[in-house]
């Protein structure tokens, strides 16, 4: 009677033993989920913040192409800036410039002259 005493309280023993390592495993697999939804909830905003919005790639990238392009044009306009002040310096200065103007735009001649035009 003993025996089987001492054989139902390890049946007993052992029972519990396993339940409570089942609940400590159940504890164990929840943080590990809870660890990985975390890491992947981590993940999917540092993925967000890095390619949308305002601070994220695709915009700086964007913005780095606007410059590029605003700065051509601003170069380009430079130029012509350059080129209509030149323009009007040569036009207060220069008679000759005038006339070479007044033959070539405006088909304009001197008494006298016959301006013969070729196609």
């Amino acid at each position: 009677m003993a025996r089987d005493k001492a054989n139902s309280k390890n049946i007993i023993g052992s029972i519990r033993q396993r339940i409570f390592d089942k609940f400590d495993n159940t504890a164990l697999n929840n943080r590990r989920r809870l660890a990985g939804l975390g890491l992947l909830a981590f993940a999917l905003f540092m993925f967000l913040t890095l390619f949308t919005g305002n601070t994220g790639f695709v915009r700086i990238t964007e913005l780095h192409l606007e410059k590029r392009s605003l700065a051509k044009e601003n170069h380009k306009l430079l130029i012509e800036l350059i080129d209509a002040d030149l323009t009007v310096n040569r036009l207060k200065t220069d008679p000759r410039y005038i006339e070479h103007i007044a033959r070539t735009r405006h088909f304009m001649s001197r008494p006298g002259e016959v301006i013969y035009r070729f196609k």
